[in-house]
């Protein structure tokens, strides 16, 4: 059953895909602007949404139903009461430091704090820290902190869980359920306003990204009924077999489109002793993190001044416990066995610096960018769309170095 299902659910990815290349779906302006792991940028659009006297006109609507999604009953027939804010500083005669909430929702019977989480953990301490300033507000009788992740609590907890004084409720939100619900709520009450809902829909699908959600057409092809027995367990496996394929597709076609540039299949080693894969070693080898392409770039200044090592670019893929994302830019290699090596000057290699803030000369690595970017993704987004992505990042790279060719 699980090779069957592996097959239906890929020819349904692939007809998503097609039909999105074709549609111009792909097109989003969220993912455009690369906001997928951008935390504050999240906390915006979710207030903007919440205000009752945002642009997007629609009143209370966003509000009621993100309150009926929180499962919290509160009078919003006066919309003037609410105010919605994001970085609301705070301070406390108890708390020596000052603090700053991600998002705040009010009224005279409420105060609602959200705390954003993407790509980052709670400090020590943070969030007890934010119950004692809501254990402050007593004259209002619903007082509620929030901790939102991308998934599940179970999958997301916070690293200091608080103890939360009389009075004040602690919960935890996830992006894949709490935001994906309400949000579908929301494109479904405005469906006669296009405008509000393409940009909803848009938004909802740069969500489906960040959490790595499956399309609605394959989580209907993978329900309760069809996988019988132990079906999380049976869907998970499904899944895993889906992405390795469809990430073998990835890298593959991204090697065909860089043909001219000669790029080898790699593993990028915490020892520096990076290693070739071989094209017929990529499928046993996706499992792996630190995956990836890479490839020698002209070296005309002759920047280590020796025929032993060279100049390289390398795209690759990293899977952390926390997030993963892809990883792009140049590096100081051996020729003779492509093992990263330290840069004695790094003053040298000026002209390959993409991003002052990421450089590691004593690794071999001389300066790099990257973007957040979730296993599911390779199921939600076209392999096309993320190698357009890429080759735009890479081109723009070497554009900025000079060794365009």
């Amino acid at each position: 059953m699980k090779e069957v299902l592996e097959k239906i659910v890929l020819g349904q990815i692939s007809k998503l895909h097609e039909s999105a290349e074709l549609t111009g779906e792909n097109f989003n302006v969220f993912s455009f602007l690369n906001m997928e792991e951008k935390e504050k940028t999240h906390s915006d659009i979710i207030a903007g949404l919440l205000n009752p006297r945002g642009a997007h006109n629609q009143g209370t609507l966003f509000l009621e139903l993100f309150l009926e999604q929180l499962k919290l009953t509160i009078d919003v027939s006066n919309e003037h009461t609410f105010k919605v804010r994001t970085e609301e500083p705070f301070s406390s005669p108890d708390i020596k430091e000052e603090g700053r909430l991600d998002i705040v929702i009010e009224n005279d019977y409420a105060y609602i704090v959200i705390e954003n989480k993407i790509g980052t953990r709670d400090a020590v301490g943070q969030l007890q820290k934010y119950c004692n300033h809501i254990a402050g507000m007593k004259s209002k009788k619903i007082r509620k902190l929030f901790y939102l992740t991308p998934k599940d609590k179970e999958d997301d907890p916070p690293q200091d869980p608080p103890s939360p004084p009389e009075g004040v409720d602690f919960k935890q939100l996830s992006y894949c359920k709490d935001i994906a619900t309400w949000l579908d709520k929301c494109i479904t009450e405005v469906s006669g306003f296009p405008r509000i809902r393409d940009t909803l829909h848009q938004y909802r699908m740069t969500v489906r990204k960040l959490t790595g959600q499956l399309p609605p057409e394959v989580e209907d092809i993978l329900n309760e009924d069809v996988l019988g027995e132990n079906p999380e367990q049976l869907k998970c496996k499904i899944i895993k077999g889906v992405q390795h394929k469809l990430q073998c597709k990835f890298w593959r076609e991204l090697k065909k489109r860089l043909a001219d540039r000669k790029p080898k299949f790699q593993l990028y080693e915490s020892n520096m002793e990076d290693k070739e894969i071989l094209d017929e070693q990529l499928e046993d080898s996706i499992p792996l993190p630190s995956l990836g392409l890479t490839f020698s770039i002209p070296d005309p200044d002759s920047l280590l001044g020796d025929d032993e090592h060279e100049v390289a670019f390398r795209i690759y893929y990293e899977r952390s416990t926390i997030y993963s994302y892809f990883n792009y830019g140049f590096v100081f290699r051996r020729k003779d066995t492509l093992h990263r090596a330290k840069i004695e000057q790094p003053g040298k290699a000026k002209q390959y610096v993409i991003s002052e803030k990421h450089q590691d000369p004593s690794n071999g690595l001389i300066s790099w960018e990257y973007f957040q970017y979730e296993p599911g993704n390779f199921i939600t987004e076209s392999k096309e769309a993320l190698i357009r992505k890429l080759i735009s990042e890479i081109n723009l790279a070497l554009s900025k170095a000079g060794v365009m060719t």
